[in-house]
């Protein structure tokens, strides 16, 4: 799309939107910023929008809005199902996400990665990789900085890496990225999507536009994901740690391996793995199918890969206090990711679970949470559903926190010498806090002054 001159109204007001309005200054389209919330901004990013040029609407999201308007680009924590968003398509205003916007302008080739849980990590790992080659790399989305604004300041010949969620996916339109990565699917953002066909549409969008010069990273691991490999017109890469693959990566015998036509190259063994997990070895071979057929040299990748130790609230060891282990793992907002990081151990652990809950199905989960956990420790909004699927399951070792100092402290208390204590909670934050990362530093807060305290 042409912007110059064009009328946009940006939905919400957090880091996507505030990126997105600027940006759109800066292609010199007419913004307006609205939030259906009182928005104070921070003074500097008040001022920055304000020199842009950008109007600024918040408190109120009446419908008049809507007038004279060319295109929305929406947030993707706005869900398509607001007063305003209908009123907006009953007028035929075209909605999409920002990372439309960021496809319309980067001038250099975009890599996207989605899937229910290994985002971040197989995100961080691969702009890693990619910048190893020595070539611009940026990195956005649902990680990080506006996708939008590292686009507009993505030079040529380089790569835009982009973690995308279903949410920003749901409503693009042109986007084609020129490597996609699906990882896994399982249910998640159930109360937003209504249903799991939905959500498996949402991510498949990642690829609806791909050509047959790009390429598409699938897990053939998760029979949903490899489905996918029917529909998809890029070059299909395929991932496996329980076969061999022909184009992709797989592992065997403790080594990852590079494939292109049938023939495999080793790339790392477990030895040179610094990062927990049988979820990790999917996250690297993902990593390594899409870099190595972009013609990235084993040595870079191996390299980069056995300097990696993982991302921020991610499985992350915090201390070891009188041989009881703390880690933070507060970007485990799903129950399958919990069943990952508690895969990732080889003893039972105390686990520290709970927050806004995303009411997907319990049952499963409360199964493994019986054979994997010594204790467990609920808190937030979910601690009550959780506390009486646990109990139906069998779960009988349970305790309830009203703060994240008290799940610390009776975490510690509940410990032997030897045990983990595990904060993974299969929620959402928004009970407590206003993002994961806060709530993962307030752990490691706490475990710091039990730890300066023991």
């Amino acid at each position: 799309m042409e912007y110059s001159g064009k009328h946009i109204l940006v939905l919400g007001a957090g880091s996507s939107g505030i990126g997105a309005s600027w940006v759109l200054r800066q292609l010199q389209a007419q913004v307006v910023l609205n939030d259906y919330k009182e928005v104070q901004f921070e003074t500097v990013i008040k001022h920055r929008l304000e020199e842009a040029g950008v109007t600024i609407i918040t408190g109120r999201q009446d419908n008049d809005l809507l007038d004279g308007v060319d295109r929305i680009v929406i947030s993707p924590g706005i869900a398509l199902s607001i007063p305003i968003v209908q009123e907006a398509l009953r007028r035929n205003i075209e909605v999409v996400s920002e990372v439309e916007l960021a496809y319309d302008i980067c001038k250099s080739p975009i890599l996207g990665i989605t899937g229910t849980n290994g985002k971040t990590t197989t995100t961080t790992l691969l702009t890693a990789v990619m910048t190893a080659t020595g070539l611009p790399v940026k990195v956005g989305g649902n990680i990080g900085d506006s996708l939008s604004e590292m686009a507009y300041y993505m030079p040529e010949g380089g790569y835009l890496v982009a973690e995308l969620s279903s949410y920003q996916l749901e409503t693009i339109k042109n986007f084609r990225p020129l490597g996609a990565i699906v990882l896994n699917i399982t249910p998640d953002h159930l109360a937003r999507h209504k249903t799991m066909e939905n959500y498996i549409a949402a991510k498949e969008r990642i690829f609806m536009n791909q050509h047959d010069t790009d390429f598409v990273v699938l897990n053939a691991d998760d029979s949903i994901v490899e489905e996918m490999a029917e529909r998809a017109g890029a070059q299909v890469l395929m991932i496996s740690q329980h076969e061999t693959v022909t184009n992709g990566a797989h592992y065997r015998n403790g080594v990852c391996y590079g494939v292109k036509d049938g023939v495999e190259e080793a790339i790392i063994d477990n030895a040179s793995i610094h990062i927990r997990g049988a979820h990790n070895i999917e996250n690297i071979l993902a990593v390594i199918a899409l870099s190595y057929a972009l013609g990235v040299s084993k040595d870079i990748i191996k390299s980069v890969i056995s300097d990696f130790n993982g991302v921020e609230h991610r499985l992350e060891k915090v201390a070891t206090i009188h041989d009881v282990t703390f880690y933070n793992d507060s970007k485990a907002t799903n129950t399958d990711s919990v069943i990952k990081a508690l895969d990732a151990f080889d003893k039972k652990v105390i686990l520290l679970a709970g927050g806004h809950d995303k009411m997907t199905p319990l049952e499963d989960f409360m199964s493994v949470v019986k054979d994997r956990t010594e204790h467990v420790v609920f808190m937030g909004e979910a601690a009550e559903r959780f506390e009486s699927v646990a109990k139906t399951m069998g779960v009988d070792h349970i305790r309830r926190a009203h703060s994240m100092e008290e799940a610390v402290n009776i975490g510690y208390e509940l410990a032997e010498p030897g045990d983990i204590v595990l904060l993974s909670p299969a929620c959402s934050s928004f009970d407590w806090y206003s993002c994961f990362e806060e709530r993962g530093d307030d752990f490691k807060h706490w475990v710091h002054v039990l730890e300066e305290r023991s």
